[in-house]
């Protein structure tokens, strides 16, 4: 037990110390007094170390305390040359700056990040403007909508009609088509409630979700003007016989308009029709 209990004590005192002790430093590292512990420090000593010089030496701590020291001094290198480069960086960046400073004739750097609170862009010419949204155009249709459907004021111009109606507008559509088709729509019968739900199909998401319900709504507008029986609200009775203001407002839509920028409103509230892509109830309560 005694010579477990010497052993122990030297090899950690050998690793705290980095060194490796002679017979007085080993009785000492120790802490050996009686007769029977420095015997049992002596054979340790003899056991498991080898006396070089006076000094015993124990192989394997002496291997690791090598590789230990290569390690750190290999790391320290290393730590230098990494301050050593970035003071280097640092002195060629300050002169870049020196000497991008003293170039007056030079264009100045664009480093400053345009933020929310930078004044205002005065010189537009260079910027690409973005498209708007014809809110200009969509305002007189949405209110010839009101006015013809007899809304009440609380009826809002609501993105979603904002997107349909310029969706058409984009699509090649005119002002006054659009009109002839709400015209078209507040004269069928059918989209006014005279239906088996009884329900009013009349919204203006509905009339412009795609060019096939303008040019339907528009094109079926002469055939339900002399039958029709609804009148909108605050509106004076129309003469069935009178058609003259109808066929002006046709020729305007004999002009062909491009598919493109069709898209998708299938989504969009208000849409009690279920319309599905092809499908559209036509003036006579029939799906087409």
């Amino acid at each position: 037990m005694l010579q477990h209990g010497s052993y122990t004590l030297l090899i950690d005192a050998c690793y705290d110390r980095e060194t490796f002790p002679t017979l007085e430093e080993a009785i000492d590292w120790t802490w050996a007094s009686s007769k029977e512990e420095i015997e049992a420090v002596e054979f340790v000593l003899r056991k498991f170390f080898t006396l070089v010089d006076g000094v015993y030496i124990q192989s394997r701590i002496q291997e690791e305390l090598d590789d230990y020291h290569s390690k750190a001094l290999k790391n320290k290198q290393i730590a230098i040359d990494r301050e050593a480069n970035r003071a280097a960086n640092n002195t060629k960046r300050e002169e870049k700056d020196t000497n991008r400073a003293r170039s007056v004739n030079g264009a100045p750097p664009n480093h400053k990040p345009i933020t929310k609170n930078q004044e205002p862009i005065t010189n537009t010419k260079s910027i690409v403007e973005a498209k708007p949204q014809r809110v200009d155009h969509v305002q007189p249709i949405f209110d010839y909508w009101v006015e013809t459907m007899g809304k009440t004021a609380a009826t809002k111009l609501t993105k979603n009609r904002i997107a349909c109606v310029s969706a058409r507008l984009k699509d090649g559509y005119t002002v006054d088509q659009i009109k002839l088709a709400i015209t078209g729509c507040a004269r069928s019968p059918h989209h006014m409630g005279q239906n088996n739900e009884g329900t009013i199909y009349d919204d203006l998401t509905l009339i412009c979700r795609n060019g096939e319900n303008i040019e339907r709504f528009s094109e079926n507008i002469a055939k339900v003007i002399p039958n029709a029986t609804y009148q909108p609200a605050n509106k004076p009775a129309i003469d069935s016989d009178d058609t003259s203001w109808a066929d002006e407002i046709i020729s305007a839509s004999e002009q062909e308009c491009g598919s493109s920028g069709q898209q998708d409103f299938q989504r969009l509230e208000g849409d009690p029709l279920g319309m599905e892509a092809g499908s559209f109830i036509g003036f006579d309560g029939g799906r087409h």
